[in-house]
């Protein structure tokens, strides 16, 4: 019997340069939870503002469901034409501060995943990450009038922003593969945390670069990374000006918005404000350096990470 084809091919460049890094590793995956565009914008502002190198590269041909994600053609003169092909690659990457982290970016797998999940645990633990980042859009009933409201989650409560206290109780969810590398993840001792934005559910698949722009401020501040959030302000404004004009095209479109504007302003009321980005950043930093301390110390039964 033959033996399965490898899931990846490594890249032999710069794995050395990793050594001792300990770095951070952000999943920016296109799937189901992948509402506004967010990762692919996330993922396009990282290629764009922060040097990088390709260190693997996954086979999408093993990965991929054609029938619920078949390829798109351009037909124009009598012929086909296509794109370029999707790609899911683990990258090395350098923030505007020097700072090394890895990202990977590309179409969620949908098949193999087992085998995926175990090749990303064994190259996570040969690469010292010490924190695993799924990033994650979820469509809600939100108003696009208003800023985007994120939320974490993580077994360490410490990574964990008190909005989710309004959520009691326990509910079981379809996963998503960011978020089941995150459950496997935790089982085996890595410390993980997931950065969901919530994203309003009548863009769909369109694009909402305010989401973005917040799921890049709640990395930065919660890694310890500089990746220039302030370039997709722009951005953002003008994408903000386009749905307006959609929403007003839109025969319910202004009611449906007012009556999320409600519920949204009664929500913050319940809740209060979320930390700002640097308090949330030193908050960070002082558990950062207390799971180090007691590393180094013996002192508690904090996992190394």
């Amino acid at each position: 019997m033959s033996a399965s084809p490898p899931l990846y091919r490594l890249n032999p460049d710069g794995w050395a340069d990793l050594d001792g890094k300990h770095p951070v590793l952000v999943l920016l995956l296109d799937g189901a939870g992948s509402a506004g565009q967010l990762q692919e914008l996330v993922g396009e502002h990282l290629l764009e503002h922060c040097a990088h190198r390709p260190l693997v590269r996954f086979d999408l041909d093993l990965l991929t469901q054609y029938a619920d994600r078949r390829p798109t053609l351009d037909f124009e003169d009598g012929r086909f034409t296509r794109a370029p092909s999707p790609e899911l690659v683990l990258y090395a990457m350098t923030d505007a501060a020097g700072e090394t982290f890895l990202a990977l970016i590309g179409p969620e797998p949908m098949l193999l995943w087992e085998r995926a999940v175990a090749a990303l645990v064994e190259l996570i633990a040969g690469l010292g990450v010490r924190l695993t980042v799924d990033v994650s859009g979820l469509p809600m009933r939100v108003p696009h009038t208003r800023p985007p409201q994120v939320f974490t989650h993580s077994p360490d409560p410490e990574l964990v922003l008190r909005p989710w206290d309004a959520f009691r109780g326990a509910l079981s969810v379809t996963a998503t593969f960011g978020a089941y590398l995150e459950a496997v993840l935790a089982e085996k001792g890595q410390r993980t945390m997931g950065i969901d934005v919530c994203v309003p559910y009548y863009l769909g698949k369109s694009e909402h670069v305010a989401s973005a722009l917040a799921a890049l401020e709640m990395i930065q501040a919660s890694c310890g990374l500089n990746l220039l959030p302030g370039l997709l302000e722009d951005q953002a404004v003008a994408n903000r000006a386009d749905i307006d004009a959609q929403v007003a095209a839109t025969e319910n479109g202004p009611a449906v918005v007012s009556i999320l504007e409600s519920n949204y302003d009664e929500f913050r009321t319940l809740v209060g404000d979320l930390p700002s980005a640097d308090e949330l950043a030193a908050e960070f930093e002082r558990f950062l350096a207390e799971h180090d301390r007691r590393r180094d110390t013996g002192d508690g039964d904090t996992p190394e990470g």
